[in-house]
């Protein structure tokens, strides 16, 4: 994947299906607000000929869309690999695609308008007449919706949402549930525009005139599709594909119901843990090419040329660039017209197994905000995320490979050489946050971290993520809150509380909390960083480097308490400096899931980035600098956006 400009574009965004079949991205749509697309040529040589029409794969809703993204690569692959041409893309508003502003009130037909569009494109592009559509959940219900309007000669759902009115109060009970809206403290005085509103769901826009819309749509009273039909059943609850089946009975032409396991596993609550369901897509390809028989392939030369090169964002100035490096794929969002070598570089380093747009599109609001200020910023998949290759060891979904750092070191040489980056800010969530600590110990020219609730500091050979889940519990500011609530009580009763595991983790964070103490004591008096643990010596080593370190948290996460036995409450093992920045912030969760919290802290970083660096660039003409006040080092949003205070006891520990 690589950005083009006029003349590269015909031969490299379009490379001759006969010569590489490589998955490639590229724009289309609407020019001042396209979408990102994936394009899947047919493996003519593989499949022994063409099929002679396309597939277009249509991605679920918002969390659903994060888990199954890897399980719909795979899909696009199967499928060209049995001669199908597949385009595999994002809906606006959605992904990597721009955003369409003022369209609350009609997302769901823009994104049936999405649909059109891309099956125009994929005809255009593979030079193929007929189109087959798939869908997931949302996807499917959508699909179904638009088959005839893109004169589809087949439809493959599977999971597929039935009733839009049905599946909105599911959501809508799910977001009810959630511990979000259970921890709310209802003594805590909280701004009515900090909380978790019914037009929000698991972190993405989810508005009351879209619930209006999908209630609009229900597939049990649509005329049955004229055409052949795949259904693929849910494993996990049932009887929802056979009411579909009973309504569309009376067609005439074929309909399959699948009743093959792997939905389930496919659709987890983390990205890290889902499963391919490869039988139910060897099933799947199997079916459509009854439908749609090889034949001997004929040249036509290379696919129709796309004319837009890169996203410009509509009313703005920031633009964006596809780009690969090393068989890696990512974005570069920038300013038009901005100075590269002005400021250091943003690189987003992936949050677990998500692909580089981050959970509720953190990474993507994150960059384009940055971009708006200046900023170079690149979100990439590190290798066996996304459409990047797989890792040295073949691996998908490796969320610590050790070849994690390399990769970020290669970020960095193809950003150097691109666009003459003079340093890099290495910014992560998570597993992305200790990725970013690695390669800045490894690497001088990184000249910031940010850091967003790291949980660990050291991942051993061996560890996994499930035993590292099962050894985790809340913040102990959580556990000791929580005493406080009659509901803990109740569950206590219950026995729904488990003490012994609980208890275990409690009792090994006091014995960490004295060990830094007597590290903070035996460095006061002997003025020698030798007593310090080798984390802290670490961290104390990059701002002496000159490194800009930014600790973020969400105050009742568990991260807190991984900080503090690393460098004492409020950090105070690495002592008072400039460079070091610890921030808190209150009533979010691990992943800043409420869209107040991503507002908030992507406009925290960004007013910081911009402080530290803008106002260098002028100091360092004037030789002056100015170091930033104790308030300014520790601080904690409290429900508040833009409103900071000094870290009190009871604030987080």
């Amino acid at each position: 994947m690589s950005y083009f400009s006029g003349a590269e574009l015909a031969t490299q965004q379009y490379p001759s299906k006969d010569i590489l079949y490589t998955p490639q991205a590229f724009w289309f749509g609407d020019a001042a607000s396209p979408m990102l697309g994936w394009y899947h040529p047919a493996r003519i040589r593989d499949a022994g000929g063409s099929r002679r029409c396309g597939v277009v794969l249509c991605p679920p809703f918002g969390h659903e869309y994060m888990v199954s993204y890897l399980a719909y690569k795979h899909l696009a692959m199967h499928l060209a690999k049995a001669g199908f041409d597949v385009c595999f893309f994002d809906y606006n508003n959605t992904g990597d695609a721009a955003d369409v502003a003022g369209i609350d009130s009609g997302r769901v037909v823009l994104w049936q308008e999405n649909i059109r569009q891309a099956a125009t494109q994929l005809r255009q592009m593979a030079g193929i007449e007929h189109i087959a559509l798939f869908g997931l959940r949302l996807g499917g219900l959508l699909a179904a919706t638009v088959a005839a309007s893109v004169d589809a000669k087949a439809l493959m759902l599977m999971a597929p949402v039935i009733s839009g009115r049905a599946y909105a109060r599911e959501m809508l009970v799910l977001r009810s549930m959630s511990a979000l809206q259970k921890e709310v403290d209802p003594d805590q005085t909280i701004d009515p525009n900090h909380v978790v509103t019914d037009d929000e769901l698991t972190g993405y826009e989810f508005t009351a005139a879209t619930r209006s819309s999908l209630g609009k749509l229900d597939l049990s009273k649509l005329p049955a599709p004229a055409m052949p039909v795949f259904l693929q059943q849910r494993d996990d609850i049932t009887g929802q594909e056979t009411k579909l089946v009973q309504a569309w009975h009376h067609h005439d032409h074929a309909l399959q119901l699948s009743e093959l396991p792997g939905y389930a596993a496919m659709m987890r609550e983390d990205a890290h843990d889902t499963q391919v369901p490869t039988a139910i897509w060897q099933e799947m390809q199997s079916w459509l090419a009854r439908y749609f028989p090889l034949h001997e392939a004929i040249s036509q030369g290379l696919p129709a040329e796309n004319q837009i090169a890169s996203m410009r964002f509509a009313n703005t100035l920031v633009e964006e660039e596809l780009v690969e490096f090393e068989g890696m794929a990512g974005i570069v969002s920038r300013r038009t017209g901005a100075d590269a070598t002005a400021m250091p570089t943003v690189v987003l380093c992936n949050i677990g197994a998500n692909h580089r747009v981050g959970n509720h599109r953190l990474y993507v609001t994150l960059a384009r905000s940055l971009a708006s200020q200046g900023f170079y910023v690149l979100r990439f998949d590190k290798s066996g995320i996304g459409y990047s290759r797989t890792t040295p060891e073949d691996k998908e979904n490796d969320v610590h490979a050790a070849s994690s750092v390399d990769d970020l070191s290669s970020a960095m040489y193809f950003m150097q050489g691109k666009y003459h980056s003079p340093s890099f800010v290495l910014t992560g969530l998570c597993s992305g946050a200790y990725m970013a600590y690695l390669s800045a110990l490894r690497d001088e020219r990184v000249s910031a971290l940010v850091l967003m609730n790291q949980l660990t500091y050291r991942w051993r050979a061996g560890d996994t993520i499930e035993e590292r889940k099962k050894a985790t519990i809340k913040s102990t500011h959580y556990y000791v809150h929580a005493l406080t609530k009659g509901d803990t009580w109740k569950r206590v009763l219950k026995g729904q509380v488990d003490f012994r595991q609980i208890g275990g983790n409690l009792f090994r964070r006091v014995g960490k909390r004295l060990r830094t103490q007597w590290q903070l004591l035996s460095t006061h008096l002997m003025h020698n960083n030798l007593f310090l643990g080798q984390v802290a010596r670490n961290f104390k080593n990059l701002e002496a480097r000159g490194t800009e370190l930014v600790l973020i948290y969400e105050a009742s996460d568990t991260a807190v308490d991984v900080m503090t036995e690393q460098f004492g409450r409020h950090a105070k093992l690495l002592g008072q400096s400039e460079r070091i920045r610890l921030k808190f912030f209150n009533g979010a969760d691990h992943t800043f899931t409420p869209r107040w919290s991503q507002l908030a802290l992507v406009d925290f970083i960004g007013k910081h980035l911009l402080h530290r660096f803008s106002y260098r660039q002028q100091d360092d003409v004037a030789g002056v600098t100015t170091p930033l006040s104790q308030t300014q080092h520790f601080d904690v949003v409290a429900n508040v956006v833009n409103v900071a205070k000094p870290v009190s006891a009871d604030a987080a520990k």
